[in-house]
Order: structure tokens, then sequence, then C-alpha cells
């Protein structure tokens, strides 16, 4: 048994998580890792033993499949990555920017002077912002006397002000579901449809919606959450999460940011995809061509955007939640993730991009080893620090088994 899977053993031993899935496989299939670890549920009735195909909310780990949507439609000349976006949602125009408060905490407003364009999107520089998490659109919140919206439709729950003129620093938030809502207004279809007839079927993937309701199969293999109570161990939760609208129910527009529910086993054939789509064997599956790979992967933050990505990752949460890397590397974004701007001690390359979902999951892809993996849970807080050691256990530890599977030719 490797020491990472120990590890994991003994946590879930230890009540530190109810389970976790990992999943690894190289370009050429010639090396593989999947297991899978505990219960589907801290709740006695309702626990099952975890499996590869057991059902989980990826939340942001749909951001990659949205914006690998949107790359395809640049490619068939639908979209550009840097004309506005007005056109196809002018909704987005009318937003204006916070610039500062008063003494009476009113927010100063003005019409953004710099227009959202898709690059803009891809990389969270456009100005847009979770509300619950940014300094200023809380403090917009508390003047308008307002929670963070919980609507079903996208367009009522995403609609704070900018934080910043677009392009001109970083922040996380519904950038990549406005992006999604972009794909649908060009194609006419839902989302889920589009990425159904141009990700899923192509590559294989079967277990994949935003609407769990629509697949009861699913739903009978879903996991539940699990949250970290005061006593350092996890337990059940029925907690709202952001999937659903503000009476609980799912939500009824696809959040191209946040909104699907997959398994382990089903999401690694979308990593996989973007690890190989530049080969000729997988032209037929129609992801991407090389060229757009290559924008894909290429850093694309301006030195503004650069430090303000780099100071928020200081935060021990804040990193813990957006991919768990080394304070100490230096990072920019891709148009699907975080990108590695040096090698990383645990063993992943320059250029490696990162990212995960709310619920404690990370996903990385190496192009320049030709690794990718993922370790998928199902636990609140985001950001707990707990899942991000064992994610990183894990990761350290399948690159030392591919450099041994590999006779050290990582």
């Amino acid at each position: 048994m490797a020491d990472f899977e120990s590890f994991i053993n003994d946590a879930v031993a230890a009540q530190d998580i109810p389970g976790c899935v990992l999943v690894a496989t190289n370009r050429d299939g010639s090396f593989t890792y999947a297991n899978s670890f505990g219960s589907t549920s801290m709740k006695p009735e309702n626990a099952k033993p975890l499996g590869l195909d057991t059902v989980m909310w990826i939340a942001s780990c749909t951001k990659l499949m949205t914006s690998l949507c949107a790359m395809q439609l640049i490619e068939r000349g639908q979209l550009s990555l840097d004309e506005p976006v007005y056109k196809h949602i002018p909704e987005l125009e009318c937003f204006t920017v916070i610039k500062g408060f008063s003494d009476a905490g009113e927010p100063i407003e003005e019409k953004h002077s710099r227009p959202i364009t898709l690059r803009l999107l891809l990389t969270h520089s456009s100005g847009l912002a979770y509300e619950g998490t940014h300094p200023k659109a809380l403090a917009w919140l508390k003047y308008h006397n307002r929670q963070p919206a919980s609507s079903g439709k996208l367009l009522e729950r995403f609609s704070c002000p900018l934080v910043f003129e677009p392009g001109e620093s970083w922040a996380y938030g519904p950038s990549i579901d406005y992006a999604g809502l972009l794909v649908e207004r060009i194609t006419g279809q839902t989302l889920e449809q589009y990425m159904r007839t141009n990700l899923w079927e192509p590559l294989g993937i079967k277990d994949m919606t935003f609407f769990p309701s629509s697949r009861p199969d699913m739903k009978d293999r879903m996991a539940d959450m699990s949250a970290r109570n005061e006593t350092d161990k996890v337990h059940y939760t029925d907690e709202r999460m952001t999937f659903q609208d503000g009476e609980g129910k799912e939500v009824s527009d696809c959040m191209g940011g946040q909104g699907c529910f997959t398994s382990a086993e089903e999401y690694l054939k979308i990593i996989h995809a973007l690890l190989t789509c530049d080969e000729e064997k997988e032209k037929k599956k129609n992801m991407l061509s090389k060229a757009s790979l290559d924008e894909f992967f290429k850093p694309q933050l301006g030195e503004g955007s650069k430090q303000a990505l780099n100071a928020m990752l200081q935060n021990e949460m804040a990193n813990n939640a957006l991919g768990s890397t080394s304070k100490s590397e230096i990072k920019s974004w891709g148009l699907g993730g975080i990108v590695l701007m040096g090698d990383s001690p645990d063993g992943k390359k320059v250029g490696t991009m990162i990212w995960g979902g709310l619920p404690n999951l990370v996903w990385w892809v190496d192009r320049k080893a030709g690794l990718c993996g993922l370790y998928a849970g199902q636990v609140l807080p985001p950001g707990d620090a707990k899942c991000a050691v064992l994610s990183r256990k894990f990761e350290k530890g399948v690159y030392e088994m591919y450099e041994e599977n590999m006779g050290g030719g990582v």
C-alpha cells in the first residue's frame, strides 16, 4: 500500500473525512491509478462504500468544461476572445464599477470604461466577483441590506456591480457562468445540451448532468455532503448548496461555473482529453486543435491581475480552496485554471493547469509530464485544511508512482 493510501485510510478511520475518490492517468494510458476510500455519508442509514462511480456535486470543476465549450466556438468562428461580449449578453454592458464608498458607506459607482471580453471572463479578470467573498461586494450588500442572491436564474443571482475595471485585477466570481450563458445564446442550446453533444458523448461520458432530478439513477448513487464540526470531525449536513435556489430546490439554469454532477471516473475523461487532444488520434473527439490548446494553457494575466491572484493565494484557506498550490510558487491563469510558472516540489511541471470545486475537489493537467488526476470529495467548508493535506499527499504520491512506473523518465 502506498504511503498516501495509508494516510487516507487513517483519515477515514479518524473521521477526518467520510471518504474520497482518487483517479489519475498518463497520456497514453500506460499508467493509471483509481481508488476509492471510505463511505458516501456520515449518516449511518445512508452510508455505502464510496466507489469510482459515486456521483458528486463537482461545483467549480464545471468551469473547465464551460471554458472548453467557449474555445470550441472560437475555433468555429462563432466567438472571439477579444471582442466585447455585449452583442450576445447586453446585460453586462450596463454593469457599473464600485469605485469606493462614502463616509456613510454608500457605494460610489461608475459605468465601466473598458469592455468585458471572453478572454477577461475566462481569466476572472472581468471585474465580476462572487458577492459573498469579495470585500467590495460584501460592503455593497451591507449598504443595500441584502444577502447574496440565491435565485435559480443566472442573471438574477449574479447582479452585483463590478469590483474593478475589466482587465485591471483578478477576482474569483461568476465570469464562467456568463461564459456559459454566451455559449447558450450563440448556439441556441442549453449548456447541458451543448456539452452532451460536443464534450460528453464524444468522450464516452454518460453520467454527467446539471439536473440530478432528470437522472434518478445518478441521484441514487450520489454522496451526501459532510461538514467539519467543532470537534474537528466531519458530520452529515443537509446545508443548502449553491446548486439550490433560495427554497432549496434545484436551480433552473445551467450554471456553467458550478452546476455539474458526475463521478470521478467520468470527470477523468475530461481532463485526460485535455491532456491528449493535440494528438492526431484524438482529433475525432473534436475537443480543441493544438493551436487552441496552446492558447488555453498559455499564461494570460497582465501584471495587475497576476499580482492580485498571487496575493490572494497567500491566504491559507483561499489557497487550499483554489488548488492547494505552494505559496512560494508564482502562478498565472490560463483559459481554464491556474497555471504554474515553474516546476513544483511535488512533481508537477511548469505549465501545469490546476483547479477544483467547492466541496474540496482538485484536478490537474500536466502536459510536460504527461499526467493528469483528480482528488474528489464532498466536504465543507471549501479550503478545508485536512482535505488539502490529503490531496497534496495524493498528488505527490502519484508522481512518485508514475516516475517509478516509467523508470524515472518523468
